[in-house]
C-alpha cells in the first residue's frame, strides 16, 4: 500500500513542478479561487471578505517588513489623517 502512496505522490509533484513551470497563472488562480469558494461556503461571504482583508494587510505589511522597508512610517503616512 505504502507502494501506491510513494508513485501517486511523485507523479503529483511532477505535475505540479510542471504546472509551476508552464502556467503559473493559471495554478494561482485555480487555487485562488477554490479556496476562496471553499471559505465562502464553509464561513459565508463577509466572513471571507474580512479574512481576505486582513490577508491582504498581512501580505503587504511582510512585504514592506522583507524589503527593509520600516512599518511605522507606513502607517504613520496612511493613517495620521484619522
Amino acid at each position: 500500500m505504502s507502494e501506491f502512496w510513494s508513485k501517486t505522490g511523485e507523479i503529483i509533484t511532477k505535475f505540479l513542478v510542471w504546472a509551476i513551470e508552464n502556467h503559473p497563472g493559471k495554478l494561482i488562480g485555480t487555487s485562488l479561487g477554490f479556496v476562496l469558494g471553499l471559505l465562502m461556503v464553509t464561513l459565508g461571504f463577509w466572513r471571507t471578505v474580512i479574512l481576505a482583508l486582513f490577508a491582504i494587510l498581512g501580505f503587504v505589511l511582510g512585504k514592506r517588513q522583507d524589503d527593509n522597508k520600516i512599518i511605522t512610517t507606513w502607517l504613520e503616512k496612511n493613517f495620521r489623517k484619522y
